[in-house]
C-alpha cells in the first residue's frame, strides 16, 4: 500500500538560516503545493512539498513536533530529521487555520500510538483528493534516501523550538513592520512626486511662454539692427558725397583765388571772397531799402492828397454822393493801409537783416 494523500494547500514555504538561526531563506520561488501524506502499513504522517523536480519538505510528522502560528498568516515547526526549521507563509488566516488543524490531527493520531485510530485519516472533499492523487510525488525509498543523504548539523530540542519560534515570530513582525513603514514612505513620496510634477508643469509652460515671447522680441530687434545698419550705410554714403562736394568747391574756391590773387594764400582768398561777398548783399539790401523808403514816402503823400479831395467831394456832394464816395474812399485807404503795413514789414526785416550782418 502506498501513501494516500489527506490534506493540500499552497502556501510560500521557508527554513531557517542555518549560521544565523534568526533569518529566514526563501525555499521556493512562490506559492507552492504541500500536501499531508498517510502511511497506513506504518501508521505515520508525513508533510511533502515538490517544486519543479525538487524536493522542498519532506518531514515526518512525530509525537514530539510542535507547529507554532508566530504569525498572522504564518507558521513553523521544527523537524530534528531534516535538522531544520521549516516556516510556511498562507495568504490568509483561515489556510494557515487549516494547515495547523491538519498538523495537529496528525500528531494527535501519532501520539495516540493505536492501529485502528492512526489508520483512520481525517476526511477530505473528493476534489481535494482527486488533485492531490494526480502529482507525481516520490515512493518511500526515495524519501528515506534523501534523509539518509543530508548531513546532520543541527540538533534542536523542545525547549529550542519554542525559542527559536519566538525568534522566529519576531524577525517575522519586525519585517512586515518595516515593510509596511517602507510601503508608507514609498507613497507618501509618490504623492509629493506627483505635487512635484504639478509645479513643474505649470513652471515649464510658464518658461515656454517666456522664451516665446524673448524669441519674438529677439526678432523684432534684429530687423530693427537690419534697418538701422542700412540707415547707418545711407548716412555715411551721404556724408562722404558731402565731404567730396565740400572739398570739390574748395578746391574751386583756392583755384579761383589763385587767379585773381597770384602770391595770397588760399585762407586770405577764403575770406576775402566771403568779404566781397558779404559787402555786395549789404549794398544791394541797402538799395532795396531805399526803394522801399522812397516808395513809402510816395505811398504818404498819394494817402494825403487823396484826403484833401475828400474833404473837397465832401463840401460839394449831397448825401447819397456822399456816402458812395465815403465807401470807395474808405476801401482805397484800407487798400493803402494794407500796403503801408506790408512796406513796414518789409522795411523792418530789412534793417534787422542789416543790422545782423
Amino acid at each position: 500500500m502506498g501513501d494516500k494523500p489527506v490534506f493540500s494547500c499552497r502556501c510560500h514555504v521557508f527554513k531557517i538560516d542555518p549560521n544565523t538561526k534568526k533569518t529566514w531563506n526563501p525555499a521556493s520561488d512562490g506559492s507552492i503545493q504541500v500536501s499531508f501524506f498517510f502511511d497506513p502499513s506504518k501508521k505515520a504522517y508525513r508533510i511533502v512539498s515538490i517544486e519543479n523536480d525538487k524536493l522542498v519538505i519532506n518531514s515526518t510528522v512525530v509525537a514530539g513536533m510542535t507547529f507554532s502560528r508566530t504569525a498572522q498568516k504564518f507558521g513553523q515547526w521544527s523537524d530534528q530529521r531534516a535538522n531544520t526549521v521549516y516556516g510556511v507563509g498562507f495568504s490568509n488566516e483561515d489556510d494557515l487555520s487549516k494547515f495547523a488543524d491538519q498538523f495537529n490531527d496528525a500528531k494527535v493520531c501519532v501520539t495516540r500510538d493505536a492501529l485502528s485510530p492512526v489508520g483512520a485519516p481525517p476526511p477530505v472533499d473528493q476534489e481535494s483528493l482527486q488533485h492531490i492523487s494526480s502529482l507525481d510525488y516520490p515512493s518511500e525509498s526515495q524519501f528515506n534516501s534523501v534523509n539518509e543523504a543530508e548531513p546532520v548539523k543541527l540538533s534542536i530540542s523542545n525547549d529550542d523550538n519554542v525559542d527559536q519560534s519566538r525568534i522566529c515570530g519576531q524577525s517575522v513582525d519586525d519585517a512586515m513592520v518595516g515593510l509596511t513603514l517602507e510601503n508608507d514612505r514609498l507613497r507618501a513620496s509618490l504623492c509629493h512626486s506627483r505635487s512635484n510634477l504639478k509645479k513643474w508643469e505649470v513652471e515649464l509652460h510658464t518658461l515656454r511662454t517666456n522664451n516665446s515671447r524673448l524669441q519674438s522680441a529677439l526678432h523684432e530687434n534684429s530687423r530693427n539692427i537690419e534697418e538701422w545698419k542700412t540707415q547707418l550705410l545711407q548716412y555715411r554714403e551721404e556724408n562722404t558725397k558731402l565731404r567730396a562736394r565740400n572739398e570739390e568747391l574748395e578746391t574751386e574756391i583756392d583755384n579761383l583765388g589763385h587767379l585773381k590773387n597770384g602770391n595770397q594764400s588760399p585762407k586770405t582768398v577764403r575770406k576775402q571772397s566771403k568779404s566781397t561777398l558779404k559787402n555786395e548783399e549789404i549794398e544791394r539790401v541797402k538799395h532795396i531799402l531805399e526803394k522801399v523808403t522812397a516808395e513809402l514816402v510816395e505811398v504818404k503823400e498819394e494817402n494825403t492828397l487823396l484826403n484833401t479831395q475828400l474833404r473837397q467831394l465832401e463840401e460839394k456832394s449831397g448825401v447819397t454822393k456822399q456816402f458812395y464816395e465815403n465807401s470807395m474812399v474808405c476801401q482805397i485807404q484800407a487798400d493803402m493801409e494794407l500796403r503801408l503795413r506790408e512796406l513796414v514789414d518789409i522795411n523792418r526785416k530789412l534793417l534787422t537783416y542789416c543790422r545782423r550782418s
